[in-house]
């Protein structure tokens, strides 16, 4: 079985990487050749004329798998920049729950395309991440480029941005005993040189080459509404997520479902952030896999599979 793979942005490359080594464990070939492959997997992007639209325009009858990383840009995903007409629909969506499955039903996808599998990157989120050299007086910043996003179809700008969540967790900072500071972990799309102007002795650059070194060394991991903060929340981490003034419904689902906790205001984070000084933590929150068991990359290689093998070339 040859396939080929396709991912341009990181959570796409993230959810098929699982199952590019299990398929390829398995034997199957990844596929140089775009006209030969026995099925297309892909990782999805909303950022217009994506890698996986040029390719699902030149494969023919082709079965294909899309896997979808997060919630969201749904139907952006899929159509021509700038018009909801489906135009790159693939054979399968494999879809990370339920809530995913019924926010694209209604968006107008077609239900037998939809498949809920689990997002294969969750099954290794804790992979790697410890609470053994933990500091808690590193309070662990990761951002994303939600102010450079906006420009991008589909998004509804929240009141907020990493700017001025960043300008809030400083301002709360210097209330905290002088040991606390800030690490800030850029998104892999940011410039190396942003938050320069922020930068000082309790503001620092997250030295660790990897994520979940990053991780594991923090006692409190904040964001706003980053996968990694799931992640985080999956390796028993304390999570917190700031999105202060929400514009529509919130965007991190694990907030929606209980997993973890979103922060409303500068006021309610101050709250909690000197009651975490204090070595104090009483939100309630439910496990990950409770909501997202394991299993997806079994699940998402069944579907590949079965496609490439009803698939007749012409």
């Amino acid at each position: 079985m040859n396939v080929l793979f396709s991912a341009q942005d990181p959570g796409g490359r993230n959810a098929i990487a699982p199952v590019i080594e299990a398929l390829r464990t398995q034997g199957a070939e990844v596929s140089e050749n775009i006209a030969s492959p026995d099925v297309f997997v892909f990782g999805t992007s909303a950022a217009g004329d994506s890698a996986d639209k040029r390719i699902m325009g030149t494969i023919g009858n082709v079965p294909s798998v899309a896997v979808l990383d997060f919630w969201g840009n749904y139907w952006q995903r899929f159509s021509t920049p700038g018009k909801k007409d489906f135009a790159y629909l693939p054979t399968r969506i494999c879809v990370m729950d339920d809530v995913a499955k019924e926010e694209m039903a209604a968006e107008g996808f077609p239900a037998d395309r939809l498949v809920v599998t689990g997002n294969p990157h969750f099954d290794h989120f804790a992979d790697g991440i410890t609470s053994d050299e933990e500091e808690d007086t590193r309070i662990l910043f990761i951002s994303q480029p939600l102010r450079a996003v906006g420009a991008l179809p589909g998004y509804t700008p929240s009141a907020y941005d990493e700017y001025a969540v960043l300008r809030d967790l400083i301002k709360i900072l210097a209330r905290l005993p002088e040991r606390f500071f800030l690490s800030l972990r850029l998104h892999p799309k940011e410039p190396t040189d942003k938050f320069t102007e922020y930068l000082g002795p309790r503001v620092r650059r997250a030295p660790e080459a990897t994520l979940e070194e990053a991780l594991s060394h923090a006692g409190l991991i904040m964001g706003m509404c980053s996968p990694v903060l799931m992640q985080a929340a999956a390796a028993g981490k304390k999570v917190l997520s700031y999105e202060p003034d929400l514009a529509g419904e919130d965007p991190l689902v694990s907030n929606r479902v209980g997993v973890t906790v979103r922060i409303e205001n500068e006021e309610a984070l101050a709250d909690a952030l000197v009651k975490y000084v204090r070595g104090e933590w009483s939100f309630a929150t439910r496990s990950l896999r409770e909501v997202w068991p394991t299993g997806a990359t079994e699940r998402v290689v069944s579907i590949v599979r079965e496609l490439a093998a009803n698939h007749v070339p012409v």
